[in-house]
This record gives C-alpha cells, structure tokens and sequence, in this order.
C-alpha cells in the first residue's frame, strides 16, 4: 500500500503539472540557462583564468613626452623669394606640416641613425640595446627596422593652446623611452637649423658658380677686344652705337639674371613637389593647370610687358623729378592690373585649397606662388627678347668689321652687368643666411617618471569576465537555436501531442559507485525511473475506453537509439508487477536487443517459429521477475517486413492473446523501415518513445504525424525517455524526484 500511495502522489502531481500556466519568455531563457550551466560556467572560468594569467605577466608600458617650442618661421629680411615660407599661412596650418615633417620617411631615418650612432656601432648593421640594463644580452636592429618602428610606436600631437608639439612613445622601459623621445627632439631641432639655411646656402653656391663662370666670360670678351683693337686699329664705337650696344647689353644682363632666378625657384620648386608627391600627385597637376589658365595668362602678361616698359623708358631719364611722375604714371596703370591679377589669383587659391587638410594647404600655397613667380619671369623675359630684336634691327647697316666689334662690345657689357648682379645677389644671400637660425627648442625634456600607463589591471579583470559571461551567455543561445531536438514534455504537449510520461535519466537514479541495469523496475523498483513507469501504465490502462480491449501494445521510435527497448522491457515489468500476465516480443529482426536487456541468447525467437517448427514453449523465455516472459527475435531473416507482414505472424499474436493479459511489441524505428508501419495495423496500441535532447522535432513529428492520421485511436501517446529534470525544469521535477525517493536518500538529497 505504501508503493501505491507514493505511486499516487506522483500522479497528482503530474496532474499539477499539466494545470500549470505556459511558461513565459523569461521562464524559457532561465531554462536556456539552466540546461547549459556547467558549459557557461567553464567559458567563464577559461576566460577569467586567461584573464587573470594575462594581467600577472603583462609587462608594464611606461610614456615618456617630449615637448618641443616650435615659432612661426620668421620671413626672409630682404624680402627675396629666396626663402620656402612664401605663403605659408596660419600658424595651425605650419604646426601641422611640422607634424608631418616629424613623421617623414628621412626624419624617422635620421633619428634611427643618432640612435644607433649613440652606441658607436658601425654604419651597416648595428646592435641597439633596447631592453636596457634589465637583460643581459642585446637586440640586434638594423637602421631600416628602428626606422620601421618608430614610425609605429613614436607619435606627435600639438599641444593645446600652445605654438608646441609633444612627441611621445610608449614601451616597457622608461628610460630608454625618455632618450627615445629626446633624441627624436633634437635630431628635429639640428634638422629644423639646417632646414633653415639650407636653401639659401645652395643659391649661395649657384651664385658662386655662376660668378666664377661670368668672370672668366667677363675677361674673355675684354681679350677679345684688344685683340681686335689691335688687329684692325678701331678703338671704339659713336655714341649712338654705343648706346644702342648698351641697352642691349642691359636687356640680356635682365634676361640672364632672370634665368638665374628662374633656376633657384625652379629647384626649389623640385623640392618642393617632390614632399607635395608623398601626399597627393593629382593636386600637384591640378595647380598647374589653374595657373596655364589664358585668362591668368593675359593679365600676368600684361603686368610683365608694362613693367618691363616702365623700367625701360625710365632708365635714360636723368631729371628726377621726371623720372618719378614717369613711374607714377606707369604705376596707376599697373595697380589697375594687379588689382585683377590678385583677385584672380585668390579666386584660384580658394579653388585649390578648399576641401584640402591643413597639412596640404601650406604647400600648396607655397608651390603656387613660386609657379606664378616663375612665370612671371618667364613673360618678362619675352619683353626683353622683343626689345633685343628692335635692337638689333637698327644695327644691321653697320660695316662687317663695326659690326663685329657691336657684337664683342655686347658681350663685354651683358658679362660684365651680369657679373655685377650676381656679386648684388650674392652679399644679399650671405646677410640672409646669417639672419636664418632655428625656430623650435625643447620646452620640456619629460624627466618625470609617472609610472606605468598600461595595462589597467581592474579594467581588463572586468573585461575579461564580461567576455567570458557574453561568451557563455552566447554558446548557450546559440546553441539551443541550433538544438532541433525535443527538450521537455512541455515542448510536445505545447505542439498537440500527447505525452504519457517522461522517464528520468537511469543513470541519475543509481547510488554512488552501482551501476543500475536496462531493467529498472526489476532491479530498483522504488526508484524515480520504476515510479515514471508505473505511471506510464498506469496512463496506458485509461488511455482507451473500457470497452475497447487492449492487449497487444506497440512500442516503436522515429530514429534509432532512442530507448525503446528499455521503454518496452520497463512497461513490460510495470504491467507484471501490477499482476497481469505479460509478453515481450522482440519484432526488430534487424537490430534486436531484448536478449541483451535480459542477458540470453536470441536463438530459438520468433523468426525460427515462423519459419520452422519450433513450438511456442520452445521460444518463450521465463524471467526472474513473475508473470513476465519474452521472445526473443530469433535469426535474422533476409526479409523482415514480408515475414512480420504474414499470414503466419498475423495467427501467431491472434494465439498469444489467448495466452496472455499483456503483449508488448518491440519494434524497428519507424521512418527507418517498414516494419513498424506493418505492425501498427495489427496491434491494439502504439507509444512513440523520443529522447530528451538526442530526437529531431522534424522526424518526430513526422513520425506523430502519419501514426495519428492513419489510426487515430491506435496511437496512445509518446513516452520523453532519459530527461534529465535536474538540469531542466529545475522545482517541480526535483520535487518528485525527492518525494519517490527512499527515506535514506531524503536526507541526501536535502
């Protein structure tokens, strides 16, 4: 009495359970959770592990800032486009370029040779310490790879609200990062000096070339005049030749030193495009198509014509007074000119530098005010060569010898100006070159040692476990929207079927160091797993009107491997227990496994009955436990459907109703063959097993599908086998599993 009590007590509160309300979406991520605890937990553990390892043994990172006082370039004193600076615009505009100068290719090089020349290592491979003191041995570095990787860990930024920029580096030690830093200031500085010079000391050293050249031109052209002199007895030229000798001689001295300008911007443009190329070619095309444009062209023409006009009439003049209200008069109508010209050009500039980073934009000013000053020359140039042609044609009536002493003249006297141009313009680049010095010093060296920057220990500690939570949280739902199998009664009674009862994981029933049989009821029958099949029993008896008889019942699966052995041989022993007189017949001539659950031999079964002439009594086996007996399937045929589809078979389960009270039918799985479609037709009743988390919803279901169409009233319901309720639906299983539990067992379990 007391099993058939705690057998009740199971029942109702099965009965409570299908009262329960639907479970809500929040009550289905809590399952989700519950269900992948242990693997959530373990992701979490990995990643606060790693987590925890990686901050023990991350190597501290230290920065060092360098801070370098940097000035506006100061203008050229004479006032001369000798200098790069023309145009070079707002002071954000050269912080900017500076910047970009700080992180050119020749500036990272130069500074990784005074690094490794620091160490008075040789001048092709070199060897850095770059571990300090703290390790013995050194690391060998080339100066391409320091090169390489200052670019990677050396960065440069201005200093808000000051004309300075501070270069900074991170790494693990601090000193080596503070002589880093400082060394890249003062290669800056050195460079910043020689920067400033630089232009003018190479037009110092065309000049001296050219000087040296025009000399010896100079000396030449006098020789060759006292030769002649000498050869043909003519002294000199009328006033009026000479005159004409002289203005031509003028015209080329202007054309030459024009040229001479010409080649200084024209290299100093090279150089100029050649940084303008590292950022942006296409720009660079773009600003010489802007200034080709014809209607620039004609204005600029037009100032150069009227300029060099101006400075011709007004040469012979004596009078001063004259001389200036000439000028004056010339000069109205160059503004007028050069009012157009400079809103052109401005015009044009906003063209070019709009949309353009401000790094870009003092350049591009730069490139385009020496464009337009080497045209200008250029249109100059023109003028004097028409001057040189109107000239010339009033010397062509001179005899042959005049003729060639107008031309040796002329050479004398466009040397000689030229020469004395390029003395002018050489004292004016020797002042300017004095008055270049540097514009940037350290403002400060970064001594201070604050301690280290990274890593944030307390940061990464709460990144990693919000990781490892997001991770765990995330293979957890991922993995049940990837789970197409049934996980819980209430999945299939949700989608219409009708769930019988669910039995409990065997394994979960057994004692601490005992392996519990297939055959629970019989061998541990006050389990949770024999109570689970009392009440399939007992739901299988009410399944059906009293008036309908039920005798033969079909236990089958959609798939393989999902319990029904164990399921038919428990319900067997349930019925036996309950007093009836029971048969279980092994009808999977395929995969048979009765013989196992009951450890005999499959030989002599069903099939040797139906094929020879062995008896009933010779096939039915008796086991231990009473009013229970089984037949095994026997030899396997070559064909199982023709043999259970027979007319033999049919006779044969219409004699074991005569015999028995209850016969248990273990079949194949139903999609796989069809076996258990043929049996289904001749049995009274049919439980479909699935398992919990092992069979698909889809074959399941199909399975239901066509067992409930075909014959509704044969399909009983489905039996959920091997569902871990621990893991699952956490109270109200956990509860029955205490409640069908010995009183030894309560204790453990509380």
């Amino acid at each position: 009495m007391a099993k058939n009590n705690s057998y009740d007590e199971f029942d109702d509160l099965d009965q409570q359970q299908d009262n329960l309300p639907s479970k809500d979406v929040l009550k289905e991520y809590i399952n989700v959770l519950r269900q992948n605890l242990i693997p959530i937990l373990i992701i979490l553990s990995v990643s606060i592990i790693y987590t925890l390892i990686y901050v023990n043994t991350a190597t501290n990172i230290y920065r060092s800032v360098t801070s370098v006082k940097i000035e506006s370039q100061p203008g050229n004193i004479l006032n001369t486009n000798f200098g790069p600076d023309v145009g070079m615009g707002t002071t954000e505009k050269y912080m900017s370029v500076q910047i970009a100068v700080m992180k050119s290719y020749d500036m990272r090089d130069k500074v990784a040779k005074a690094l490794i020349d620091s160490f008075n290592v040789g001048h092709r491979s070199y060897s850095l310490l770059l571990n300090s003191s703290l390790l013995p041995e050194t690391v060998a570095v080339s100066q391409e790879v320091l090169r390489r990787e200052l670019g990677n860990f050396v960065t440069m930024s201005t200093l808000k609200g000051l004309d300075a920029i501070s270069i900074t580096a991170e790494g693990p030690i601090f000193e080596e990062l503070q002589y880093i830093t400082t060394t890249y200031a003062r290669v800056y500085i050195q460079n910043n000096v020689e920067n400033s010079r630089q232009d003018i000391t190479n037009v110092k050293k065309f000049i001296v070339d050219e000087k040296e050249k025009k000399f010896k031109e100079l000396n030449d052209a006098e020789t060759s005049i006292e030769n002649f002199q000498k050869r043909t007895g003519y002294m000199s030229l009328s006033s009026q030749t000479d005159a004409l000798v002289n203005n031509i001689a003028t015209y080329e001295s202007n054309i030459k030193t024009n040229e001479l300008d010409m080649r200084i911007k024209e290299s100093n443009l090279e150089t100029l495009k050649k940084e303008f190329d590292k950022m942006d070619p296409q720009l660079y095309d773009f600003i010489q198509a802007q200034i080709n444009q014809s209607y620039l062209t004609a204005i600029q023409s037009q100032v150069a014509n009227l300029e060099v006009q101006r400075d011709v009439e007004i040469a012979p003049i004596e009078n001063p007074q004259v001389k200036e209200k000439t000028k004056e008069i010339f000069d109205k109508k160059l503004e007028s000119l050069r009012g157009k010209l400079k809103e052109q050009i401005e015009i044009m500039k906003s063209g070019i530098t709009a949309n353009t980073p401000s790094e870009k934009k003092a350049l591009s000013e730069q490139i385009f005010n020496t464009k337009m000053d080497i045209q200008d020359l250029q249109l100059k140039n023109r003028s004097y060569q028409d001057l040189i042609r109107n000239s010339q044609a009033e010397l062509t009536n001179l005899p042959a010898q005049m003729g060639e002493l107008v031309k040796l003249e002329r050479e004398k006297a466009s040397a000689e100006k030229l020469y004395t141009a390029l003395e002018q313009k050489y004292q004016e680049a020797t002042i300017n070159e004095r008055s270049r010095v540097g514009n940037a010093d350290i403002l400060d060296l970064g001594l201070d040692n604050d301690g280290p920057v990274a890593p944030d220990r307390p940061k990464i500690i709460l990144f990693g476990v919000l990781i490892g939570l997001g991770l765990g949280l995330a293979f957890a739902f991922i993995r049940n929207y990837l789970d197409k199998t049934i996980k819980s009664p209430e999945e299939l009674e949700a989608k219409g079927a009708s769930v019988l009862s669910w039995i409990p994981k065997i394994e979960t029933m057994t004692q601490k160091g005992q392996i519990t049989p297939e055959f629970i009821v019989g061998n541990k029958s006050n389990s949770a797993a024999s109570e689970a099949f009392k009440a399939l029993r007992t739901r299988i008896q009410f399944s059906k009107l009293e008036s309908e008889q039920l005798k033969t019942i079909l236990v089958t699966s959609s798939i393989p491997f999902e319990g029904k052995t164990i399921v038919a041989s428990n319900l067997a022993g349930s019925f036996a227990q309950a007093g009836k007189k029971v048969l279980i017949v092994d009808c999977d001539l395929r995969k048979p496994r009765i013989h196992n659950v009951f450890e005999t031999d499959k030989f002599p079964g069903l099939s040797d009955y139906l094929f020879t002439n062995v008896t009933l009594e010779d096939i039915t086996k008796r086991t231990p436990m009473d009013n229970l007996y089984f037949i095994t399937s026997g030899t396997i045929p070559p064909n199982p459907s023709e043999l259970l589809g027979s007319v033999q078979m049919k006779q044969f389960m219409h004699k074991l109703k005569e015999i028995y009270d209850i016969i248990i039918i273990d079949s194949p799985p139903f999609i796989t063959v069809t076996d258990s479609e043929i049996l289904y037709n001749i049995t009274d009743g049919t439980v479909l097993v699935c398992q919990a988390n092992k069979t698909p919803s889809d074959a399941f279901w199909k399975t239901y599908d066509r067992l409930s169409k075909k014959y509704p009233h044969h399909l009983l319901g489905c039996v959920l086998n091997n569902f871990n309720f621990k893991s699952s639906y956490g109270y109200y299983y956990n509860y029955y599993y205490y409640y069908s539990q010995p009183e030894a067992n309560k204790k453990i379990l509380k």
